[in-house]
């Protein structure tokens, strides 16, 4: 618990008023972090001398900004949603190079994707693709997915596959059967989307503390044994430390949600850009993991094509099942997303995106004068600060230099353990841009040794 107080002063408003825009200003301004617990209600009230019902109107009021929550066990906690939802509705700027929205690269010379989307119009015109799909179809997409599904190392016929619009839809469905109730691990850095679903849904997140291989064994099995029923882990690429498991780690992983019976949904947009194929979590524990991805990260961001592969005995009926899952994908998108895989391109797609990540992580690692050894194809660059030096001090330069990165204390989950920052690579229009970043960043690097 923070020791919290604001000062008061008589004739500049009503108490409750001055101590809603205290909390708001101290917020907004980092004294008050993430994660950080505020004084109970009542104990403020009479560190304050002032009624409860003050205090307690007062918490109101920030909270319906959206900036506090209560928490069940922990009591009032500070939000960050504000810093989170920034990264989904990024402001364009004028000669600003803003690298901080994780996007795959894009091939302008590539029409392949005209072609095939205009020989479906000219099969069946516009108006056939903005129908309903039939149950045939339906199988047939299902058909499909499980294809893409066994590219990512699964077996499909060991799970119930679902059509989701997006990993992040396929996420929020994978929380709702896996009936996590408000307690959910997560790694102790970690994307804005686990978040804002964490937000909407009402969630406490509970830090898994991380090494260069991700979620440690001990951290994982700790939050177990406080009660936690349901993790999140990303064992590939994590966004946004990079984080790759091997394969020790995710057996340990295993074998620590096997004996503490563990839920866990393994996000894994990234694998099949990962260098090393390993198996996934699922495959090592496929009736206790929900595995969760996407063709965003690595084929076309707007297809909103996601995949949950669920075990049978979690799996919901399948009428009920498509009427939360599939249903909400756009009917064209579905059909071209499909005809994608089934006709190689979506794959031609993701050999292209990981060579290019690859020569994208060569190009920084030689701007910043640092040896990539077994170099990365990660979309997503976490670079450590030195020590002393402010991750928001350094993207408020960065930014007035012309160049947007994320903070990394905005991606922490309670009190952030490193001052880093995160550049996404791919969202770079090209090699030249992101060129010209590596030199921005360098200059602004080199201005605080």
């Amino acid at each position: 618990m923070t020791n919290w107080m604001p000062t008061l002063r008589p004739g500049q408003g009503p108490w409750f008023q001055q101590i809603a825009e205290a909390m708001i200003h101290d917020v907004r301004a980092g004294i008050l972090r993430p994660g950080d617990v505020l004084p109970p209600q009542r104990l403020l009230a009479d560190l304050l001398g002032v009624h409860l019902s003050t205090v307690t109107r007062a918490y109101g009021l920030v909270e319906r900004h959206g900036l506090i929550a209560g928490q069940r066990r922990c009591g009032t906690v500070v939000l960050d949603r504000v810093h989170a939802a920034r990264l989904f509705a990024p402001e364009p700027q004028e000669d600003l190079i803003d690298l901080s929205t994780n996007v795959p690269a894009q091939n302008p010379r590539d029409r392949a994707l005209d072609v095939l989307l205009g020989s479906m119009l000219q099969e069946q015109g516009v108006e056939t693709w903005m129908r309903y799909r039939s149950s045939a179809q339906w199988q047939a997409a299902l058909a499909d997915g499980a294809d893409w599904l066994t590219l990512c190392g699964l077996a499909p016929d060991r799970f119930s596959v679902l059509l989701c619009a997006g990993a992040q839809h396929a996420l929020d469905q994978a929380l709702a059967l896996s009936h996590a109730g408000r307690d959910v691990a997560v790694e102790c850095y970690t994307y804005p989307g686990v978040k804002a679903l964490a937000t909407l849904r009402g969630l406490q997140l509970h830090s898994l503390q991380m090494d260069g291989e991700g979620v440690l064994p001990a951290s994982l099995t700790a939050v177990a044994q406080r009660g936690v029923r349901v993790a999140v882990v990303s064992p590939n690429l994590q966004n946004p430390t990079g984080a790759c498991m091997g394969l020790a780690r995710r057996q340990a992983l295993a074998e620590v949600a096997a004996r503490h019976d563990l839920l866990l949904i393994e996000e894994d947009v990234y694998g099949l850009l990962a260098a090393e194929r390993l198996p996934p979590l699922a495959a090592l524990l496929p009736a206790r993991t929900l595995y969760v991805t996407s063709l965003s990260k690595t084929v076309a961001p707007g297809l909103r094509f996601g995949l949950l592969a669920v075990p049978p005995a979690l799996a919901p009926p399948p009428d009920d099942a498509i009427h939360h899952t599939g249903w909400h994908m756009s009917p064209l998108m579905l059909a071209l997303g499909c005809r994608m895989i089934r006709s190689g391109e979506a794959q031609r797609r993701l050999a292209w995106q990981r060579k290019e990540m690859l020569a994208r992580n060569r190009l920084l690692d030689r701007a910043l004068g640092v040896d990539g050894g077994q170099h990365s194809a990660c979309p997503h660059r976490w670079l450590r600060l030195g020590e002393g030096t402010s991750p928001a001090a350094m993207v408020a330069r960065l930014h007035r230099a012309g160049l947007q990165a994320v903070n990394g204390d905005d991606l922490a989950v309670g009190r952030p353990t490193v001052s880093a920052i995160r550049l996404a690579l791919g969202a770079a229009v090209s090699r030249r841009q992101l060129e010209r970043a590596a030199a921005l960043l360098q200059q602004a690097l080199s201005s605080v040794d």
